[in-house]
């Protein structure tokens, strides 16, 4: 009977971590979660393409601002500047609808 719980259990902990976690951040540098995310949720995924896309060509103070109007993104952090190389890389974390997502920018 032991056997069979923890086998249950193992099923169950295996099924959560492939189920999405709205509490948890998705790490869009993860290889192949875009794609995942173009699949699971099209919404998403195509406001990601732009935010990726454009955020780089902004200034870092002002894409907060820009992605709460253009995508109605909430809880948006640029502070976490990662290297101060040429291009400065940061990591952007922000909410869409209940889910957070985290992706590093190449700052232009």
């Amino acid at each position: 009977m032991k056997w069979l719980a923890a086998l249950l259990l193992t099923v169950a902990a295996s099924a959560l971590a492939d189920a999405p976690q709205p509490w948890r951040a998705i790490d869009l540098d993860r290889p192949g979660m875009l794609a995942r995310l173009e699949h699971d949720n099209p919404a998403h995924y195509a406001k990601v393409e732009k935010i990726i896309a454009e955020a780089p060509h902004k200034p870092l103070e002002s894409v907060g601002a820009w992605m709460r109007t253009a995508f109605d993104a909430r809880d948006v952090d640029t502070s976490h500047l990662l290297k101060t190389s040429d291009p400065p890389l940061a990591r952007l974390t922000f909410t869409l609808d209940a889910q957070q997502y985290t992706k590093v920018i190449r700052l232009k």
